[in-house]
């Protein structure tokens, strides 16, 4: 399978110790690093104390977490910059510059999607729908939720959809197999999520949630053959969890519109599946159709 996506890591520097070193590399800036950016916040907020941050102040869990996450940017960067010494734009796209109007159609789309899929859920379920709007702290927390929230979800995308990714192209070129794969690298982390620990009668499914997430943003990033789809459908999806309707028990905490009380494993995955579905009609069925080429910002 000929991707230009994948071919882009042929550029620079590609032996198997490389790729170990830069995966090395990225692991310490995030786990370490990134937790010694986290832990002035983690104390202020009383999780550090505790363990849980699913307790403490909100506000300072909320930025030590997603300032953590400059761990990876710092990581991915070193790893491309001066292990593999090859341009940072080589994990986005083949292009020569990033399409701003390709991320803002992955975020536009998914936003309208996900927003559909939880009326729906409320429409079912009405009383998950359980109103938590404080003006004040929604305000408090708004300028953190839309420069922190793309910060973490580019970070991750960064790390699975381009590095490994990239990384585990140059094994194997099957789509299925690369997708899966990634699955797997994206789900295994998220399973330390509060959410997810909090709800052990559901580990599977949740598992199978984040592995299906990893998996479809993998998907459409190699039929893309470009990240900027993956970077703006992340994006929407977190900040619409960190703005609009929460989950009790969230690995972020935010004073969202509305808290659903009900972590519904079974129903998030069957419409995580009617999402993707719907979002790969939208964007290559019917919106490229429309665009001869991809528009470019």
């Amino acid at each position: 399978m000929n991707n230009q996506f994948l071919e882009l890591s042929d550029q620079g520097k590609n032996g198997a110790g490389r790729w170990i070193g830069g995966t090395a590399l990225i692991l310490f800036c995030w786990l370490i690093l990134g937790s010694f950016v986290a832990a002035p916040f983690l104390i202020l907020s009383g999780a550090a104390f505790t363990g849980d941050t699913s307790s403490g102040d909100p506000f300072w869990n909320y930025l030590g977490l997603n300032l953590s996450f400059f761990g990876i940017w710092l990581g991915v960067w070193l790893a491309i910059r001066f292990i593999h010494q090859r341009a940072f734009r080589t994990l986005i796209t083949p292009k020569p510059k990033m399409s701003w109007a390709r991320v803002g159609v992955g975020f536009g789309t998914w936003l309208v999607l996900v927003a559909l899929a939880q009326l729906i859920e409320f429409a079912i379920y009405p009383q998950r729908a359980q109103l938590t709007f404080n003006a004040a702290e929604w305000l408090r927390f708004l300028p953190l939720i839309l420069i922190l929230t793309p910060i973490q979800t580019s970070a991750e995308e960064l790390l699975f959809r381009g590095y490994w990714l990239q990384g585990t192209g140059r094994l194997a070129r099957n789509v299925i197999v690369l997708c899966i794969v990634n699955g797997l690298l994206f789900g295994l982390p998220h399973m330390f999520n509060p959410e997810v620990l909090s709800n052990p009668e559901n580990t599977l499914l949740l598992f199978l949630n984040y592995f299906a997430t990893g998996a479809v943003l993998a998907f459409y990033t190699l039929r893309d053959q470009r990240l900027e789809l993956a970077l703006g459908a992340h994006a929407a999806n977190n900040m619409f969890a960190a703005l609009a309707v929460n989950y009790k028990d969230s690995a972020l905490t935010t004073p969202a519109i509305f808290t659903n009380p009900v972590l519904d494993a079974p129903f998030g995955l069957a419409t995580l599946i009617l999402i993707a579905a719907a979002f790969y009609l939208i964007v290559f069925r019917l919106f490229d159709r429309k665009h001869d080429k991809h528009p470019e910002g």
